[in-house]
């Protein structure tokens, strides 16, 4: 059972791994609402940009994902940070889980699962509403920190349906459970056609719905890669600098936009 697990999550890594090279070698549009970020980060999964006032991220990350058809989807938390445009910020570490460093050319970013320690599992960190808290040891232009953020809670994407054909001409509904005041809500609505063609809207409010303009997402059609993220930040200043610690569960659907 045991090497089981280990299989199934080395695999997952590699599917996250995947999923992270394609995402970021596209060149995504603007959204027409001039909010959200799209999938951009190394982390493989959307973030809020913080308006762009960001000397760097803190982030814990709890995502689903189809492993095969037929199959219910995997659940992983992962850790990941960066700072600045990815420069060495020391050792990194969130409710005692050290981060591993990796290095891709002349950026540096941290994160758990790690390349280099694909089983690693995030320990004390749960998506329930307790706090996660980060230690920063510092490096050069980074200065020691530490700070931390309540997470968000669980929640299931109750519309649309994975593999549901949906009509963008009244705008596309989305629903999802276990809404709450406390939490924000980031959607990014991204075509799989290598179009670079999405739509992303951050800051929404944790109401249980949204519908996306139909006038915003005209050059969205075929398949699409749906995702909701509920999320939770709090900014940490440290050396007359602004980083943010965020939590967030991240829900994923392809659907097919007609």
């Amino acid at each position: 059972m045991k090497l089981s697990k280990i299989v199934l999550i080395m695999m997952l890594f590699s599917m996250f791994l995947l999923i992270s090279c394609n995402k970021e070698d596209g060149s995504p549009t603007e959204p027409e609402d001039g909010g959200g970020s799209g999938n951009t980060n190394a982390s493989g999964q959307p973030m809020p940009d913080f308006g762009g006032n960001s000397d760097g991220v803190l982030a814990t990350i709890n995502y689903e994902f189809q492993t095969m058809p037929g199959f219910p989807a995997a659940q992983l938390s992962m850790a990941f940070a960066q700072f600045g445009t990815g420069i060495d910020g020391g050792n990194v570490s969130v409710n005692g889980n050290s981060l591993g460093k990796t290095s891709q050319g002349s950026t540096t970013f941290y994160m758990t699962p790690s390349p280099s320690n694909p089983t690693q599992t995030l320990t004390g960190v749960s998506f329930d509403g307790s706090n996660h808290n980060w230690q920063v040891s510092g490096n050069g232009s980074v200065p020691q920190m530490s700070g931390g953020v309540q997470s968000p809670s669980n929640f299931s994407l109750t519309g649309p349906a994975n593999n549901a054909t949906v009509s963008k001409s009244g705008g596309i509904n989305i629903t999802w459970s276990n809404a709450s005041n406390n939490s924000n809500v980031l959607v990014v609505l991204a075509a799989l056609d290598n179009s670079g063609s999405y739509y992303a809207a951050e800051g929404l409010s944790d109401n249980g719905s949204y519908t996306i303009p139909a006038g915003d997402i005209s050059g969205i059609s075929g398949q699409a890669m749906l995702q909701v993220v509920k999320y939770n930040y709090a900014p940490v200043s440290a050396g007359g600098k602004t980083y943010y610690a965020v939590a967030e569960v991240v829900k994923s659907v392809t659907i097919t936009v007609n």
